[in-house]
């Protein structure tokens, strides 16, 4: 019998929602994601109900597709999507610091928690591309 996806040992859309929607929330209340850039400010404080509701249910099915999940994820790639803010990969390490505490503050076993952790940590390199010393 093989083993359950990914998305099913986290608990499925509902779970990944959840989860979602509290790391969204965190990111905004950390000031070194926050003020790190011009560009990362104004894109979180522009429009902001308009466009955090349209980012959760987009990181969502990202999550939900990209752990095995029945969903497909079709907005843009983590390159296109994040190049205008300059991430730097501080910033970057600090989100993923914020999504380990999310999955901690959800009781993420340890197994899973590390394979949500390293598939983010694989799109570093895209997520950073703007960003320029």
């Amino acid at each position: 019998m093989s083993e359950q996806s990914l998305y099913d040992r986290l608990g499925g859309v509902y779970a990944i929602a959840a989860v979602v929607d509290r790391f969204s929330d965190r990111l905004l209340e950390n000031p070194k994601i926050v003020e790190a850039n011009p560009e990362l400010k104004k894109w979180h404080t522009e429009d902001y109900k308009v466009r955090m509701a349209g980012l959760k249910f987009n990181r969502t099915l990202w999550v939900c597709a990209g752990t095995g999940g029945p969903y497909q994820y079709t907005a843009k790639n983590m390159r296109d999507a994040h190049l205008d803010l300059h991430i730097s990969p501080e910033v970057f390490d600090e989100v993923a610091m914020e999504l380990a505490k999310t999955l901690d503050e959800f009781g993420v076993p340890e197994k899973e928690k590390n394979e949500v952790l390293g598939a983010f940590a694989a799109h570093k390199d895209e997520v950073t591309a703007g960003y320029s010393a």
